[in-house]
């Protein structure tokens, strides 16, 4: 087994692993945030100033640190015990900004659809800063 080893690339940190180069600069999370619903509890977060409630299932995170560009990438992970019952859940993103980013978050089940403060949310975005 060959051990991996850093190396330094234009400015970019690699992991070298046998003959394979991994970016470490490309591929780490650059903004992340754990929050409970309205965002009245702030669990961990990352390059985040504040984060804005706009509404019902819809709140805007300001980065501290601006993006490249409005073309990075996010993920999402909810827990909401209110809906048990198979429901589908997405997180919409309204407004792609390099300073900030607005998202709404919705729900369907058989039965109705709409808009919801989740109980807990994670958000990561993954991009290159400024």
């Amino acid at each position: 087994m060959t051990a991996a080893r850093l190396k330094s690339q234009n400015g970019d940190l690699l992991v070298r692993d046998g003959t394979t180069d991994t970016s470490i600069k490309s591929g780490v999370a650059k903004a992340y945030q754990h929050h409970d619903e309205d965002l009245t509890t702030m669990h961990k977060s990352l390059n985040l100033s504040s984060s804005t409630d706009n509404g019902t299932g819809d709140f805007t995170a300001n980065f501290t640190s601006s993006w490249l560009d409005a073309r990075y990438m996010y993920s999402f992970g909810l827990d909401d015990n209110d809906f048990n019952d198979g429901t589908a859940y997405v997180i919409k993103g309204l407004t792609w900004a390099t300073s900030s980013h607005r998202t709404r978050t919705c729900f369907a089940n058989s039965t109705n659809e709409g808009f919801f403060d989740q109980d807990m949310a994670c958000i990561i975005w993954h991009g290159d800063l400024a």
